[in-house]
């Protein structure tokens, strides 16, 4: 079945936290840390610093060390991430930054996608951002002239990459899998979470700032990206929950800088994220990137602030490579998310409710799909010492606004101590004639654990419940829903399939300062075919990501500096952006691309149509509706 889900989805970025306190801060969300506690940064000057360090690693138990060569060679510094047990983040920040040979030290921020808001837009069943002919009480010609500038170029070059720092990309998408870029061994990109060859996506972000970028178009499926067919290389930055670190963030920019010294063609990165404070040796990766030639198009965030004043990281570092994208709605006004910035932010692109590809959702028509909807008949539950007794149960929740039925650890809002709980699927589920088909893991988790010592695992077993192997574990969460999706191994296709989680606290009493965990909507199924539109500055700098791809694979002589010029060249100016936005306007990818485009009369970009464009967004509105 063909799964088209307009959800009502909105992104936003954190707030902003320029200082070193760790103390709570006026509407800082619960249990969202700024950074990882013992955690630093650290740039030495030179080739100084990280003799010293290894060796006070190499006598400590539990100090860790880790420099990041590619950057560090760049700059000619030492860049250097340490983990110190038992040391707080204040001390280690007092000490090292009265260290002579130390440049710059910070914490280990961690950075998050942005969460979820409710759209005030009515939902949409074609892409308005690319061709807005004024459906669903739009303003025709309100887009980025993507049928105009698709007369000129549709497609990057096949040498042509673009980075995507974010969640990952779910690589068995019909409408991405061929447009992924492929390394050494067939890779697609790398894990910085887990530090793996891995970036597959278990949240759905990623997949969807891809699909904006560079959906396959023009193939009778789906969606189409602002370039029909171009290299995606997924850098998984973030964890399923949206979250990450300073140290997942630089070994991103180290392993990408590292590919482009490798000779892979890395045109623009992808930095639809933000959060946690400014931090000297991010700006510095980043503006190594640029060195390299590769230009960071980064979103500006959506607080509704101005970033001239209260700056948003990663998108304000003042450097000649980063474009920082605000976003436009469907009428071409500001977006009422949309952070903006008369220096700090350059231009805008679409960002309310746009359509695109989206991870697996279970749905009843799956292999096995269960809403909880109907009880716990499909579903056991037993105890394992020392623990007293079982805390699972089928609760009344909502999600999304709606009410729905969810398993919880915690039905009284909160889970007790010593917990070594299961709750398990009854009975076998058949995977054994799935042999070249994408099997799928899916669910919605609401997760809300203490960070680092409550734990909840997915495990998996290919026998009946023989023997299990953790999938994936779950801890921390900050109390919100989101998807969770995870391919199920080649090993555990077999007729005897199950899957059940492992509820495990220790011995800390923190009663009512937990909620723990709900799950729904739990399935094992192989859609590959899942659209949703969601909203935020995410979904805005990816169609000026797409328009790099475009623009360098016009001009491939012409230099990072001249690429982005162009981009911010060749904007709609638009009265609703005067004063938000440097360049004044918004992304028109045609103007970018050299094509003149005609005036509509509303002083935004032409919405015209083009002899010989093949007629995509006509159709758009009955192939999305189409069922397998």
């Amino acid at each position: 079945m063909r799964r088209f889900t307009v959800g009502a989805l909105l992104f936003f970025f954190l707030a902003f936290f320029p200082s070193f306190s760790a103390g709570g801060s006026e509407g800082k969300e619960k249990n969202r840390p700024e950074w990882v506690e013992g955690e630093i940064i650290v740039t030495y000057r030179g080739g100084e610093g990280t003799g010293r360090l290894e060796t006070m690693a190499a006598r400590t138990a539990g100090v860790s060390v880790k420099r990041f060569e590619a950057l560090s060679a760049e700059q000619e510094k030492n860049v250097v991430f340490l983990r110190v047990p038992g040391k707080s983040t204040e001390e280690l920040l007092e000490t090292f930054s009265s260290d002579p040979a130390v440049e710059s030290v910070s914490p280990n921020y961690i950075l998050r996608i942005l969460s979820p808001v409710i759209p005030n837009d009515p939902l949409f069943s074609s892409q308005w951002g690319l061709h807005n002919t004024g459906q669903d009480g739009g303003r025709a010609g309100a887009d980025i002239d993507a049928p105009a500038a698709w007369g000129v170029r549709t497609s990057a070059r096949p040498e042509k990459v673009v980075a995507i720092i974010d969640t990952g990309i779910a690589s068995l998408h019909e409408d991405l899998r061929d447009n992924l870029w492929a390394g050494p061994g067939g890779i697609h990109g790398r894990n910085c979470v887990d530090d793996t060859d891995d970036p597959e996506d278990d949240n759905g972000h990623g997949t969807h700032v891809a699909g904006i970028i560079g959906a396959k178009g023009n193939n009778g499926i789906g969606t189409a990206g602002v370039a029909w067919n171009v290299k995606l290389m997924a850098v998984k930055m973030l964890d399923y929950q949206g979250s990450g670190t300073s140290e997942n963030e630089l070994e991103a920019y180290d392993w990408i800088l590292r590919k482009k010294q490798e000779g892979v063609d890395i045109v623009a990165v992808n930095a639809s994220y933000g959060g946690g404070g400014a931090s000297d040796a991010a700006r510095d990766a980043i503006e190594a990137l640029g060195n390299a030639g590769i230009l960071f198009i980064a979103a500006a965030g959506n607080s509704a602030e101005d970033n001239d004043g209260t700056p948003h990281y990663p998108s304000s570092y003042p450097l000649p490579n980063i474009i920082s994208v605000a976003a436009t709605d469907r009428n071409d006004a500001l977006s009422s998310f949309s952070n903006y910035g008369r220096t700090s932010v350059h231009l805008a692109a679409p960002g309310t409710a746009i359509l695109n590809t989206w991870v697996y959702e279970p749905s009843a028509s799956d292999i096995f799909f269960d809403d909880m909807e109907s009880g716990a008949g499909k579903w056991t539950t037993h105890v394992e010492n020392p623990s007293p007794e079982i805390h699972w149960r089928i609760i009344d929740s909502t999600r999304d606004n709606r009410p729905t039925k969810v398993w919880t650890d915690g039905p009284d809002q909160h889970y007790p101590i010593n917990q070594r709980t299961y709750l398990s699927v009854q009975n076998d589920i058949d995977l054994s004639g799935t042999a070249g088909q994408p099997v799928l893991f899916g669910m919605k988790i609401r997760c809300d654990l203490e960070s680092g010592f409550d734990y909840l695992y997915l495990q998996f077993s290919k026998d009946g419940g023989a023997t299990w192997r953790n999938a994936h574990e779950f801890t921390g969460g900050g109390d919100n829903w989101t998807d969770f999706t995870i391919p199920v191994p080649a090993e555990f296709r077999t007729a005897n399939f199950r899957f059940r989680f492992f509820f495990k606290t220790d011995h800390s009493d923190i009663l009512f300062h937990y909620a723990g965990v709900q799950i729904d909507n739990v399935g094992v199924g192989w859609s590959t075919d899942t659209y949703i539109a969601i909203s935020g500055t995410s979904m805005a700098t990816p169609f000026v990501t797409g328009a790099a791809a475009l623009v360098s694979s016009r001009f491939p002589g012409e230099s990072m500096d001249q690429i982005r010029s162009r981009i911010l060249g060749g904007v709609d100016r638009l009265s609703s952006l005067s004063g938000k936005v440097s360049t004044g306007g918004r992304l028109n990818l045609a103007r970018s691309l050299g094509t003149a485009v005609p005036d509509d009369g509303s002083g935004g970009g032409g919405g015209c149509s083009v002899a010989g464009i093949p007629s995509l967004f006509f159709l758009l509105p009955l192939l999305l509706l189409v069922r397998k």
